[in-house]
């Protein structure tokens, strides 16, 4: 039986570890091929009667999917990455442009300037007789210009006469980062592009699923939601224990449940903490011999050391959002600042995910607030009553949150929170795994 063992482990690949838990591109060895998502995809491309919506946090594999499966499907693909400044006729250029509905033609702009120069040839002695040969030599420049001509305009009835039934698929990255003008006017025209079995596929975050159908009632019904939000238990273990066998890690059963919960079962933290495990235990490739892992102390490190790395990422952003807290005086019984940051590491992604307001974020303040802390900033007369003491903190907490999107404006590479209304939507779940692990982050 050994024997046999040992010729097994012989016979294993040579993998290396940033091969197997792979944290960019298709993971190649540990790639979690979703079944039920992968039908219910299918049989919504089939049907061509539908807008599709893939929502999923930042890293939850959305492109990575759309990357392994339904570039593989035939369709004639155009991608476009949206943004607060992108408009629809620039999607419908891109659109005619990478389909090759627009002509490139090269025009010639003459600018002619008749320089005359007279020539004279003269044949014979001049004193005798001769005869002068006159020449008029004209220089003339030209300037080429390269410009898209297009016989009509780019709009959605062009579109849509030009590609139908041509099995176009258009995918909008970032569609949550669109302005309001921008789906307005593609929620009005996705009806007429439906009709014509042009397919259009938006990804987004969680908290944009109804954008269009707020716009356009005529598209209910006609929207599909494919979840990218969490990973089940059994695809996360599927992660853990195959790239464990191709590395001959042994991860123990304590183990695979800390990395459940505190990778969110994003599939993204998932492949970092194995990862990372593995080198932290040197495994830089597929070990000789049997590697076990069994201290759940050892992810709880391992979580520290992303999050440091995370750093370069997220500290600027922050920082931005607890930069208030430089200006507060010592004497104040709390600060707004940290009470964002602190709801953030509090509420639970499904909760942040749907929107926390700060009335529930003061609440929950004012719920953990020691009652002797109450009481003494009342007797040293920060504050008249219990009352005010509240009132002052809904207040404040309140226009902090307000402030959180025209301060992320100026400053973040990345949309992380987003606030409407006074209430505070997580848009990247990779920054509450940072704020959950962050040395200094603030306590809840």
């Amino acid at each position: 039986m050994k024997i046999f063992e040992k010729k097994l482990a012989q016979e294993k690949p040579i993998l290396a570890t940033n091969v197997v838990f792979k944290i960019t591109g298709v993971p190649e060895y540990t790639f979690v091929d979703r079944q039920e998502l992968s039908e219910e995809i299918d049989q919504h491309l089939d049907s061509k009667d539908g807008v599709l919506l893939f929502l999923g946090y930042s890293k939850s594999g959305k492109t990575v999917f759309r990357k392994k499966h339904i570039e593989e499907q035939g369709h004639n693909l155009v991608t476009y990455r949206g943004n607060n400044t992108s408009t629809v006729p620039d999607l419908y250029k891109q659109i005619a442009t990478q389909l090759g509905l627009i002509q490139v033609k090269e025009l010639q702009q003459a600018q002619s300037q008749s320089r005359s120069v007279e020539e004279e040839e003269q044949l014979g002695n001049k004193n005798i007789g001769h005869i002068k040969d006159k020449r008029l030599n004209t220089t003339e420049n030209a300037l080429k210009v390269t410009s898209d001509v297009s016989t009509s305009d780019i709009n959605v009835n062009f579109l849509c006469n030009k590609l139908s039934s041509k099995n176009v698929l258009v995918v909008i990255e970032d569609y949550h980062l669109v302005n309001n003008d921008f789906n307005r006017t593609l929620s009005e025209d996705l009806k007429h592009f439906l009709d014509e079995e042009i397919l259009f596929l938006l990804i987004g975050i969680p908290s944009s699923p109804n954008r269009a159908l707020r716009n356009n009632p005529d598209l209910s019904g006609r929207m599909g939601h494919i979840s990218f939000d969490y990973l089940s238990r059994e695809e996360v273990k599927y992660i853990i224990l195959t790239g464990g066998g191709l590395l001959n890690i042994d991860f123990k059963e304590e183990v695979v449940e800390k990395i459940i919960e505190c990778s969110l079962k994003n599939a993204y933290l998932v492949q970092y903490l194995c990862r990372t495990l593995a080198l932290s235990k040197n495994v830089k490739k597929t070990s000789k011999d049997k590697v076990v892992i069994s201290n759940p102390n050892d992810v709880i490190e391992a979580c520290k050391n992303i999050a440091q790395t995370l750093d370069s990422d997220y500290s600027s952003i922050y920082n931005t959002i607890s930069s208030g807290a430089r200006a507060q005086q010592q004497t104040k019984a709390f600060n707004q600042y940290e009470e964002v940051l602190k709801a953030i590491k509090f509420f639970s992604i499904e909760q942040l995910e749907k929107g926390v307001n700060s009335r529930t974020i003061s609440s929950t303040t004012w719920s953990n607030m020691p009652a002797e802390r109450i009481q003494e900033y009342i007797d040293n007369g920060t504050y008249k009553s219990e009352q005010s003491f509240k009132s002052s903190l809904n207040t404040q907490i309140k226009n902090a949150v307000d402030k959180i999107n025209d301060n992320l404006s100026v400053s973040a590479t990345k949309p992380i929170l987003y606030v409407n209304d006074s209430t505070l939507y997580l848009t990247d779940l990779i920054f509450k795994f940072y704020i959950n692990w962050k040395t200094e982050s603030v306590n809840a």
